[in-house]
Formats: C-alpha cells, structure tokens, sequence
C-alpha cells in the first residue's frame, strides 16, 4: 500500500471513528435511547472511537508530511490558511484537528480539570464533526466518489437528527439500565468508628 492510500485511508478512518463517537455520545445520553446503555460501558465505547479517531487522525497528518506527489510542509498542516493547496478546506481541517485534540485530552483529564470543564469542551463535539465533514468534502480526493459522497451525506443526517432529538428531550435524562444484582459491586462492612457514630 503506497503512502497515498495510506493517508487517505487514515482520514477518511479518522472521520468515520469521529462520527461514530459524536453519534454514540449523543445516543448514550439522549431520552430515549440512553436508557438502554450502561454509563461505564457507554464511556468506554466513546473514549475508545474518540482515541482511535485521533489516532488515524495522527496517521493522516504524518503522512502528508512525508508524501511526494502533494508535499506539504509543517505550517501548511499546522498554521490555518498557510497551505496554497485548497487553503480554505485545509484550514477547516485544521481547526477540526485543534478542537478534537481539546475535546479528547479533556476527555482523558476529566477528574483532574473537573465536570464543569469537561463538559465546557465537548460543546465543541458537534463544531468539530462538522468541520471534519467540511474539510472531507472540500480537500479529500475521493468526495467525488459516489461512496464518500453518500458517506458525508449519511452521516450529516445522522448527527442533525439525533441533535434535533437531544434538543427536543433537553430536559428530560435518559434512566440508566440497572445493572444485575450480582454485577453490583458488594457494599464495604462499616468501620468500627461509623458503628460508634450510628
């Protein structure tokens, strides 16, 4: 496989994984679908696309670097607008890139920076597929093939539809499936000192 089918393979890779967890995210915590999924599973499903996403993210970007046919140079994958090909759909794609890396790390730092925060990032989940989607449509090689077309369209329509749903339950919260009791985790015996307080 040449260097040219593997940088398109890992973009197109990076956004089909990037579709997938903003899709799950909104379906995990969206009435009615939520209420089917498991938090701890739901989370783990989600930070894996994400980190797979920004994986072949990471392959995407490495191999444009060192492709010969279309070379491109650090600040053309790194400084918006430097690129003098197609610098508008580049540029999309990397400010998707800034945002997902954001969104991602938050993700992994959770506890350390707080929910408040984490939740502050990931309204930046749906701004970031879309310039993904954009910057596939306008700057990849292959959006005139029928398939990728179908694919951007597809999976547009899926993130508008479960938006509009998450938008029409806002204020209702999707109730967790209760685990089995033997799946429950076994409640730790009192202490001597909280038997003294009781």
């Amino acid at each position: 496989m040449t260097n040219w089918n593997v940088l398109r393979a890992a973009g197109i890779g990076s956004y089909v994984m990037l579709f997938l967890s903003v899709a799950w995210g909104l379906v995990s915590t969206t009435t009615p679908f939520g209420k089917w999924i498991s938090k701890p599973s739901s989370t783990l499903v989600h930070q894996f696309m994400s980190t797979c996403g920004l994986f072949l993210l990471g392959v995407h970007v490495g191999a444009l670097l060192i492709d010969g046919y279309m070379p491109f140079g650090f600040a053309d994958l790194f400084v918006p607008m430097s690129s003098t090909y197609r610098p508008v759909a580049v540029t999309l794609g990397i400010v998707a890139m800034y945002a997902l890396v954001v969104v991602i790390v938050a993700s992994w730092l959770r506890k350390p920076i707080g929910t408040t925060w984490w939740r502050r990032t990931h309204l930046l989940a749906i701004p970031t597929f879309t310039l993904s989607l954009l910057h596939g449509v306008l700057a990849g090689t292959d959006s005139a093939r029928s398939v990728m077309w179908w694919t951007y369209v597809g999976s547009g329509l899926v993130i508008v539809f479960l938006v509009v749903v998450r938008a029409l339950t806002i204020g209702l919260r999707p109730e967790r499936k209760a685990l089995p009791a033997h799946a429950r985790p076994a409640a730790e015996p009192a202490t001597p000192a909280q038997v003294a307080e009781a």
